[in-house]
């Protein structure tokens, strides 16, 4: 009895105690500014400025309801010479549509291209697989931040310029880094066994990928597309660059909350604003967060 006292505290380290305590602090770190904000956006302007750290009774819910009535954006329709056409408002419910096409055409398509690539690159020793690793790795540690100009020059002249069909071919690359590299792994890792004996039967290469591969990856499939399609809901700046005259709610956010006049000056609407688009990903992360801690491992598939 004695001994399983002394093992018990043995484990109580005092390393083990300053990780619990920085994991804690951590913690803090990403929950106290959420509450923060969730307070201020139920607090009228002045007292967000009166009263920034406390919280304010009664509620104000209607900064909710003032966030859909105002949320819009205006663009500018320009013709071919350049001259002005017409300026169209685009609401809340607009926005929503272009999110969830943009999201979800773009986000299905980049990781089918880097599913497909990955599984290529891992099964087969063409000579041509070297190289594609070699390219992922290289764009992974160079900045893209200097390609941007051309890649706009290239969509306007293959008139893919504010087009979602353009987005999407402009999304099908296989420059996919960290997803690339854990569907690489996931495919290296499975036995030959399956796809040996299928091909023995006749079964031909794109045969056994969709049929034997696919539905063994099939979890790990849908867990990356998922996290690519929640990094597609939030970004803005595609859309701002590429995608202009058809705002998304990242975009029309980020417009939101730069402007001078209207109910988008206040600070508490512009928190109820980014709570509000905030709550689709929060209702997704609380259904699927079980294949997403579950599904990913680093190296491979977790069964």
């Amino acid at each position: 009895m004695r001994n399983s006292v002394k093992t018990k505290k043995s484990n109580i380290s005092p390393f083990r105690i300053i990780i619990f305590v920085l994991l804690v602090v951590y913690t803090l770190t990403l929950f106290v500014p959420l509450i923060w904000g969730l307070n201020i956006s139920l607090k009228t302007n002045l007292d967000a400025v009166a009263y920034p750290f406390s919280v304010k009774l009664p509620f104000e819910w209607g900064n909710y309801a003032t966030v859909f009535n105002e949320f819009k954006v205006g663009i500018n329709i320009y013709g071919a010479g350049g001259e002005f056409i017409k300026t169209n408002m685009y609401y809340m419910e607009h926005m929503l549509w272009f999110t969830f096409l943009y999201a979800v055409c773009c986000s299905f398509v980049n990781i089918a291209v880097i599913c497909v690539t990955a599984y290529i690159t891992a099964r087969f020793n063409f000579k041509i697989c070297k190289v594609i690793d070699s390219i992922v790795i290289i764009a992974m540690i160079l900045p893209i931040v200097g390609s941007m100009a051309s890649e706009l020059r290239i969509m306007r002249a293959l008139g893919f310029y504010n087009s979602l069909l353009g987005m999407m071919i402009m999304k099908a690359n296989f420059l996919g880094g960290t997803n690339f590299l854990i569907f690489n792994a996931t495919f290296r890792g499975m036995p030959k066994d399956f796809t040996e004996a299928a091909q023995i039967d006749g079964a031909s290469n794109l045969t056994v990928m969709l049929k034997i591969i696919l539905p063994l990856a099939k979890n790990m499939f849908f867990t990356l597309w998922l996290l690519l399609f929640i990094q597609f809901w939030n970004d803005y700046q595609t859309p701002l660059l590429y995608f202009p005259n058809k705002p998304t709610l990242s975009y029309g956010l980020y417009r939101f909350t730069q402007a001078t006049t209207g109910a988008g000056k206040e600070f508490p609407i512009k928190m109820a604003a980014c709570f509000m688009l905030m709550l689709p990903i929060l209702v997704i992360f609380l259904f699927t967060s079980e294949k997403l801690i579950g599904n990913v491992s680093m190296g491979g598939l977790k069964e």
